[in-house]
């Protein structure tokens, strides 16, 4: 290797590793947080700025038939975007027509699972309550979002979106990624976090794997709150049954009036099932934090679980991976 290609290969890697250590501070209202912190969904008055006007392709990754919005609300006061999961369903089909006809900046009431992720972080600090800039694209840097929407301009799409991932041309699935290689990468995400009566900060690096695919038990019983179920389970591959991924169980979100929250009422001591998630922060153990300066922690997060998947084909046969009706 010559000296001039070992130099670029060097700043390559230095690139590389810049941007594996992006990192976000958000600091965020106290009161804000402890509302949302045991609640699935928000509902808010969204000023619609910018949107595409299709959904994404159904494949892996990114293509993942969402449909992205951006823009500003005064109950969240951050940077965000919204998505309708599965938009390219006809069931979403007077969602998406509204969409489209709304006027840039107009006001349309949107409700969903709100999701603090740090995905598309940007360069420096987040602090709700500041102003927050006319968004130019549908996707600019942001760690809120509303993902996935339940109701739209008064159209309830919460049933109707949260289901497996299918392209409604051809019926092929999405591709999600597997529990294995998401949740070590969920669980290896380390944060700074300080709660004060003042604001709650919470410090980490860009964070990814948005569809998981995996096997939950759960641990307990469900918690009902206002408007979505609670439960901690163990998380399994679906080519492992037996070994759980995580090291611990962790907390997963169901929306009610979906049929997630329908399979997971209905499940069984010992049952298990197969499901489609999206992780988001844990803000009830960040605000657990009591220490009076800066805690580095793990970072703390749930699952909210978007759809219930096949039956696992390689569960034991004394495990009901999804129960009947």
């Amino acid at each position: 290797m010559t000296h001039l290609r070992k130099i670029l290969f060097v700043l390559w890697m230095l690139l590389l590793l810049l941007s594996a250590l992006r990192a976000q501070t958000l600091n965020l209202s106290p009161d804000f947080v402890n509302r949302c912190k045991n609640r699935a969904t928000i509902s808010i008055q969204f000023e619609l700025d910018a949107h595409l006007t299709s959904p994404h392709q159904i494949g892996r990754d990114g293509d993942d038939g969402d449909i992205h919005m951006a823009g500003r609300a005064p109950e969240v006061q951050l940077p965000m975007v919204a998505e309708i999961m599965n938009a390219g369903l006809a069931a979403q089909s007077a969602s998406l027509g509204l969409m489209n006809q709304s006027s840039m900046g107009q006001t349309v009431p949107v409700a969903g699972a709100w999701r603090i992720w740090f995905e598309h972080p940007s360069p420096g600090a987040q602090t709700q309550g500041d102003p927050v800039a006319v968004p130019a694209t549908s996707n600019p840097d942001h760690v809120f979002e509303i993902h996935p929407i339940t109701n739209f301009d008064g159209q309830d799409i919460a049933d109707s979106s949260l289901v497996p991932i299918t392209d409604p041309t051809d019926g092929h699935s999405y591709n999600a990624y597997p529990a294995n290689l998401a949740f070590a990468a969920y669980e290896k995400l380390q944060a700074t976090i300080s709660v004060s009566g003042a604001v709650v900060s919470i410090a980490t690096s860009q964070a990814g794997y948005n569809y998981t695919e995996f096997v939950m038990e759960p641990v307990g019983q469900p918690l009902k709150g206002d408007d979505g179920t609670f439960v901690l389970a163990n998380v399994y591959d679906v080519s492992n049954p037996e070994s759980p991924v995580t090291t611990t169980p962790h907390r997963m979100v169901f929306i009610d009036n979906t049929e997630p929250a329908k399979q997971l009422l209905g499940l069984q001591s010992g049952q298990r099932l197969h499901v489609l998630g999206i992780p988001r922060v844990n803000l009830a153990e960040v605000v657990a934090v009591t220490s009076s300066g800066p805690v580095n922690m793990p970072l703390p997060f749930e699952m909210i679980v978007v759809a219930v998947l096949s039956a696992n084909p390689t569960a034991p046969t004394s495990i009901r991976a999804i129960p009947k009706h």
